[in-house]
Parts: C-alpha cells; sequence; structure tokens
C-alpha cells in the first residue's frame, strides 16, 4: 500500500471514531461546539436527500475509485492526483455510508450555528482543492 494512502484510512478511523462517539459528546461554546448533529440534507445543507441524491453519490465515488485504480496503475511515485483520489473516495465513502445505514449523515461539529460538519466532509473538501491544485499543475507543465 502506498504511504499516502495511510494518512486517508487514518482520517476515515477518526471520522468514524467520532460519528460513533457524537451521541456521548456534547461541549463547546458560541464559537465552535461538538456534539450529534443529524444532517437529513444534502452537501452544504442543500435541500436535498433520498435515493437519487444517494445514487449520485455512489456513482461519483465509483468514477473516483475508477480515476484513482487507473491513476495508481500508471505511476511509481508521489502523486497528488492520488492522495486528492484517496481523500475524496474516503471523505464521500464515510458520508455515503451514513446515508445508507442511518438515513443521514453524522455531523458533530458545529460552527456559530452557521454550518454544520464532520472531518470527512473536510477531508473531501480538501481532496477537491488538490485534485483542482493537481490539475493546474498538469496544465502549466503542458503549455
Amino acid at each position: 500500500m502506498k504511504k499516502y494512502f495511510i494518512f486517508s484510512i487514518l482520517f476515515l478511523i477518526i471520522d468514524r471514531a467520532f460519528k460513533y462517539l457524537s451521541p456521548s459528546i456534547n461541549f463547546g461554546g458560541d464559537f465552535l461546539q461538538i456534539g450529534f448533529y443529524p444532517n437529513y440534507s444534502g452537501a452544504f445543507s442543500l435541500p436535498i436527500s433520498g435515493t437519487l441524491y444517494n445514487l449520485a453519490g455512489i456513482t461519483f465515488l465509483g468514477i473516483f475509485i475508477y480515476l484513482f485504480i487507473k491513476e495508481l496503475k500508471s505511476i511509481d511515485d508521489y502523486n497528488l492526483q492520488l492522495i486528492a483520489y484517496s481523500y475524496i473516495i474516503l471523505g464521500g465513502a464515510s458520508n455515503i455510508f451514513d446515508r445508507l445505514a442511518y438515513g443521514y449523515v453524522i455531523d458533530y461539529c458545529n460552527f456559530m450555528d452557521f454550518s454544520f460538519f464532520n472531518i470527512a466532509d473536510g477531508i473531501l473538501i480538501l481532496g477537491i482543492i488538490l485534485l483542482l491544485i493537481a490539475q493546474i499543475k498538469d496544465n502549466i507543465k503542458g503549455i
């Protein structure tokens, strides 16, 4: 297993542990609270959910798994795209698991009653940012 993939697994384990413990945790102040916040909405609390939303998430997860495997076969060394794909896959998989198992995503961070999120959300967004950076770098090399 490539060493950079270990960080993705570590993030997934931490996220799952927080999701498991979140019903028994409740602390924080006005700025950030940690606790159990079921999210029945879509990403960024968009008012979308249901079977079609879950199928779209599973489809995108499958696409990123395919891209990850394809990229893995073509390289031998460090690759920013592989890191990005692994973050997207494991962040997405954690949230999709929640939706399928519980009917909602378990969020455990409440930022000023404005945003509810979890580590999987953060790692997924980080993966997307890294993927954009990798694409920009590849396009600059090709010029």
